[in-house]
């Protein structure tokens, strides 16, 4: 590492937090063995991406990644209400709904604003940033206390930061409408090792413990979809590789990792809560296994 590069490490490590791990005996809200209710898609979901809560409404949008439409679903039979093309074909990824406006993110990095989505009077905004497919954005959040939507990377966690060691989110900033270069959170391999070692061991803990096994040369965590919940704050985080799902608080400490059942989840892409912090995550296809949303209510003293 040149001294130019060694600078810039420096300056992105001070402006931004590393996850830490934290003791976890951690109270944790939902069974994901149970969920209350299990709703199949329709087939033009089979690669359902996304998922956002539309408040004080019976409805959820959703994105899958091949077409530009926004899907408008019953949250309580998860029919399709209603189409609305917003662009061409394209590798979308995750969507947020902010007051009026739907916010698309691509795998590039792209992000889309949709305003009065459906109807005549329907805008859509492009904002093109440093990422790239390199990083492969694949989860999408919103932060309210930030004013910021979060961009979570799959991949490259940006130029200077080791690969094998982190995995990189990042902001876009609501009010400037603008991306912030420095990534937001880290996650650190490091952190996860400490997690695994402080936490109390679960049903799952030798298998996380084999997948993210400091032997390997890879960090084993892709992030595939994102949100934050409305009551703790918290940023729950799910993984492809080990159908994982981290919970991790505000000041980027890890307070529980867990794996979802592989028989629920075959491939969890879309994550949304509603007001009440009940969680909705939606599943690809796989072979003859329909597109489905699990739906987990909200238990604060389940733990």
């Amino acid at each position: 590492m040149t001294i130019n590069q060694l600078i810039l490490f420096s300056v992105i490590f001070s402006s931004c937090a590393i996850i830490k791990a934290q003791d976890a005996d951690f109270p944790e809200p939902y069974d994901w063995e149970n969920p209350a209710s299990s709703l199949e898609l329709s087939k033009d979901l089979a690669e359902v991406s996304g998922l956002s809560n539309i408040p004080n409404s019976p409805y959820l949008y959703a994105v899958q990644d091949e077409e530009g439409i926004l899907y408008l679903l019953d949250r309580e039979t998860g029919r399709t209400v209603q189409q609305i093309p917003f662009w061409k074909e394209g590798d979308y990824e995750g969507i947020e709904l902010i007051n009026d406006d739907v916010y698309v993110v691509k795998s590039t990095g792209t992000v889309y604003r949709v305003t009065a989505a459906g109807t005549t009077e329907q805008q859509v905004e492009k904002y093109n940033g440093f990422l790239g497919s390199d990083n492969d954005v694949e989860g999408l959040g919103y932060d309210p206390n930030r004013g910021q939507l979060l961009l979570a990377c799959k991949a490259e966690p940006g130029e200077n930061i080791d690969p094998n060691r982190f995995k990189a989110i990042y902001g876009f900033d609501l009010a400037s409408q603008s991306f912030i270069q420095e990534p937001l959170l880290l996650l650190d391999r490091n952190a996860v090792d400490a997690y695994l070692r402080v936490c109390k061991p679960g049903k799952y803990h030798s298998k996380l413990c084999d997948i993210f096994s400091p032997d390997k040369e890879d960090f084993d965590l892709t992030p595939a979809a994102m949100a934050v919940h409305p009551i703790t704050g918290h940023y729950y985080l799910t993984s492809a590789k080990g159908n994982l799902l981290l919970i991790i608080d505000d000041n980027g400490n890890i307070l529980h990792i867990d794996k979802l059942p592989k028989e629920l989840h075959r491939q969890p892409e879309g994550l949304c809560f509603d007001e009440q912090g009940n969680l909705y995550i939606s599943n690809e296809q796989k072979k003859d296994n329909p597109p489905v949303i699990h739906y987990y209510p909200y238990d604060p003293n389940r733990g």
